[in-house]
């Protein structure tokens, strides 16, 4: 990778004073991440229906999540093209961009799929980091990517037709000041994507494909272990050169990976938990403030 992370980040020397110093500004709060807010964003989405790319439900929820950024204060909340994907930036109080994103397409060809994990979850504690985060952010600037076209269209292979709309932002974000809302990609510092994390069960290994330093951060709790690699929306950040991350928890139900519920019309309401989305949610906000 052409971009380290920085692993001194900010473990400063104030741990023994009981934190790290902000110069004056406004702490993130991990514990203000409400999960039960978030779960209720969950429900609005699986409410829709199946929302693939292209379908009417794909348009009316893209609509729904520009306005729930707006509202959790994030600034040029903008809908993509062609493909759908759902950005908006907090500002932050350094240099350098993270992007917080997660795929908010479901998979289509599955008659009543509904995605309350794949992928309503990782949206839905999307929203709820964008809330959370006080404004200016402390440390680098948030940028919120909710990408549409994430799934292979029919049977398709992934590696072939899926991520499409975050091929899409980074494309937009290699111009010279990006386009469309996307962050330019020279000054991005991290990538960090959400992608069933719902599961009551939660169990989240480093995947092969993401950061290690990026995932060290992250760590603890259910937040541990390491699997195989796992083509997702986070592979063309990598790819570009930008450390990143893939939080999924790729045994969703009984069985082998990725486990019986997955891409199946058993992916609903019941089978998430707000307890993961917290779990979730806090890890990413506890971070953000130390990648620099």
């Amino acid at each position: 990778m052409r971009r380290a992370l920085a692993l001194g980040l900010t473990l400063c020397a104030a741990i023994a004073a009981g934190g790290c110093g902000n110069g004056g500004e406004a702490p993130v709060q991990p514990d203000g991440f409400d999960q039960r807010r978030a779960f209720e964003d969950l429900r609005a989405q699986v409410e829709l229906g199946p929302r693939p790319a292209g379908s009417r439900a794909n348009r009316r929820q893209t609509r729904f999540l520009a306005r729930r950024l707006r509202a959790a204060g994030v600034s040029d909340v903008k809908v993509q093209r062609p493909h759908r994907n759902v950005v908006g930036l907090i500002p932050g109080s350094r240099p350098g961009i993270v992007v917080v994103g997660a795929h908010h397409d479901t998979k289509d060809a599955i008659p009543g799929f509904v995605g309350a994990n794949d992928g309503a979850s990782g949206v839905a504690a999307v929203l709820e980091i964008a809330r959370s985060l006080p404004k200016p952010a402390p440390g680098p600037s948030v940028a919120f990517a909710l990408f549409d076209a994430e799934e292979a269209r029919g049977d398709r292979p992934f590696e072939v037709d899926g991520a499409r709309g975050s091929k899409q932002y980074v494309r937009y974000a290699q111009r010279r000041r990006g386009r469309q809302g996307a962050a330019p990609v020279k000054e991005m510092r991290a990538m960090i994507l959400l992608d069933l994390v719902g599961d009551c069960d939660l169990q989240i290994p480093r995947e092969a494909n993401s950061n290690r330093s990026l995932y060290e951060l992250l760590k603890g709790g259910p937040i541990r272990g390491t699997v195989g690699p796992i083509q997702d929306d986070h592979l063309p950040f990598a790819e570009a050169g930008v450390p990143a991350v893939d939080l999924i928890d790729f045994t969703f139900g009984p069985g082998p990976s990725p486990g019986a519920y997955w891409h199946t019309t058993e992916d609903t309401l019941d089978k998430v938990c707000p307890k993961s989305l917290g779990v979730v949610g806090r890890a990413v906000l506890r971070v953000l403030p130390r990648i620099g």
